[in-house]
């Protein structure tokens, strides 16, 4: 029998499991293997991955810190985390012209969990692996435990001990249960273990979209996207070379190469007005919301246009941060004895900035004060 078994491998998990690993029996539950993208949700399409590593292997290496309501996080943790995962700005000579002229602008260089030396500016961080970014992968090896893959939940009794059975037959028996898996899954997977309607509710997603144009000669796909960014009260702005936005202006572009595309990233501070079903999302733009997505439309197309911009497209709002699902149920991490939960589902509300060593503090704040 294991002392601790955590579901879920991204960066909460992973995070938990090297840090216990260290003096206790631990095993990580996975309900993937590879990382795969999942997307859920019609009105505000929501993005995440499964697989080992979760969502953060197709991360943009963004390092923000940000206070996190409810939570008190001590400076040597973060100190701490950017030492293990050095973090640090890029140097001038890594910036493209693109990124410079951004800066010029106002922007500031975007802290990142990324070795520039070893990074060849392909511009897929979102698409691959890669050496140059730190991900929870780099936790997991360290992780002095087992992992189990391709084990999908499902049931889980509680006799005194934790009991989760998968699809197949396999079981794990362990002391603990810590339920990481997510903003997404986390509240579908505490659903099979307690009864209370506020269960998936207070949902946001940290919505965003990308509105940009043709700007000749840019290379804006072959840089590390979010690589400069200008933080205003309820949103950020960033570079950011999307697909989406080429394959609209493809449509009265036909000649246009993915070279000439430049895009700004508007990541608002969304509303807890979401909510996480059995096997869908529900997420709206609220009024506020719409705002403040207007607002920051409204500042990057300024910008767009002092660079030379004319023609102005922008994709569909989607989320890809997730979290805030189980704040209504789940305070400082524990359920019950022998039961918490740690990751971006306890987030009172949006952080409205890339959450990961958010969720890396949380975690070694959950095993120094806690467990």
């Amino acid at each position: 029998m294991y002392d601790f078994a955590i579901i879920g491998s991204g960066v909460a998990g992973a995070t938990i499991a090297k840090e216990l690993g260290e003096k206790h029996r631990v095993i990580v539950i996975e309900k993937g293997k590879h990382p795969t993208y999942a997307s859920e949700g019609k009105n505000v399409e929501v993005n995440y991955a499964y697989g080992l590593g979760g969502s953060a292997v197709y991360s943009l290496g963004n390092a923000i810190k940000t206070a996190i309501k409810g939570y008190k996080i001590e400076k040597d943790i973060y100190k701490e985390i950017w030492e293990e995962l050095k973090i640090k700005a890029p140097d001038d000579d890594f910036l493209n012209d693109i990124d410079k002229k951004f800066i010029e602008l106002g922007f500031e260089k975007m802290e990142k969990f990324i070795d520039f030396n070893k990074c060849n500016k392909c511009g897929e961080c979102a698409k691959k692996l890669c050496k140059a970014k730190w991900t929870p992968l780099n936790y997991l090896k360290q992780f002095k435990g087992d992992v189990i893959t391709e084990f999908d939940i499902k049931t889980i009794e509680c006799n005194g001990y934790y009991e989760i059975l998968d699809k197949n037959g396999r079981k794990v028996k362990a002391k603990n249960l810590i339920i990481s898996a997510g903003g997404i899954n986390s509240p579908r997977i505490l659903k099979k273990l307690i009864d209370d309607e506020n269960i998936g509710k207070n949902l946001f997603v940290d919505t965003f979209a990308t509105v940009g144009g043709i700007l000749k000669d840019s290379y804006l796909n072959k840089d590390i996207s979010m690589l400069v960014y200008k933080k205003y009260k309820n949103f950020i702005l960033s570079t950011h070379y999307s697909k989406l936005l080429f394959d609209e202006i493809k449509k009265d572009y036909k000649d246009v190469e993915e070279k000439d595309i430049v895009g700004i990233m508007i990541k608002i501070k969304d509303e807890n007005s979401g909510e996480v079903l059995d096997n869908d999302v529900k997420k709206e733009i609220t009024k506020e919301d719409f705002k403040t997505i207007v607002r920051g439309v409204s500042k990057a197309t300024k910008y767009l246009y002092k660079l030379g911009v004319d023609d102005i497209y922008t994709t569909m709002p989607r989320g890809s941060h997730p979290g805030g699902s189980l704040s209504l149920v789940v305070d400082e991490f524990e359920v019950k004895e022998g039961l918490y939960v740690c990751d971006s589902s306890i987030f009172k509300e949006a952080l409205g900035v890339p959450p990961i060593v958010s969720i890396i503090a949380l975690s070694k704040k959950l095993v120094r004060d806690v467990l």
